[in-house]
């Protein structure tokens, strides 16, 4: 004689519906992890544009002392604002005058400090303890020497 097994259709209900909600429950999470690591990879890309944007604003302060230093004989320093293409970022440099004989010879060497940053103050850098904290706050400074 044979023997069948069979299944009685009480002890065989429910046993889709806790895989179910388990596969909701893993998907779920999943889509959160995902969601954040997105986030997390947008906030550092914004961060490493404003980063370059703000170099490139302490490049142009570099000139204007540059510029200052070449054609005029003096460097009084100065603030740039409304930069085009660098809205949003303000950029104070300063020069400092070096003189100094070398072989006998007079020589004068000029450093130039340019800060650039995104401050809604009157100058760089930032004296705003809560702006300095913030995540969106961008801070970069060049120095460089030049001989007259």
């Amino acid at each position: 004689m044979r023997s069948r097994s069979t299944i009685r259709p009480e002890a065989a209900r429910g046993f889709v519906l806790p895989t179910a909600i388990f596969l909701i429950v893993i998907m779920a999470a999943l889509g959160a992890f995902i969601a954040q690591v997105t986030a997390a990879a947008n906030t550092a890309a914004g961060q490493d544009i404003q980063g370059a944007r703000a170099l490139q604003a302490a490049r142009a302060g570099i000139e204007a002392g540059l510029y200052a230093v070449r054609i005029n004989g003096i460097c009084p320093g100065g603030t740039l604002t409304s930069m085009p293409g660098l809205n949003g970022l303000k950029v104070t440099w300063a020069c400092t005058q070096y003189q100094f004989n070398d072989a006998g010879q007079a020589r004068v060497v000029w450093q130039i400090t340019s800060t650039a940053c995104s401050t809604s103050g009157a100058s760089c850098p930032s004296s705003s303890a809560a702006e300095l904290q913030g995540s969106d706050y961008v801070e970069r400074q060049l120095i460089v020497a030049s001989e007259q």
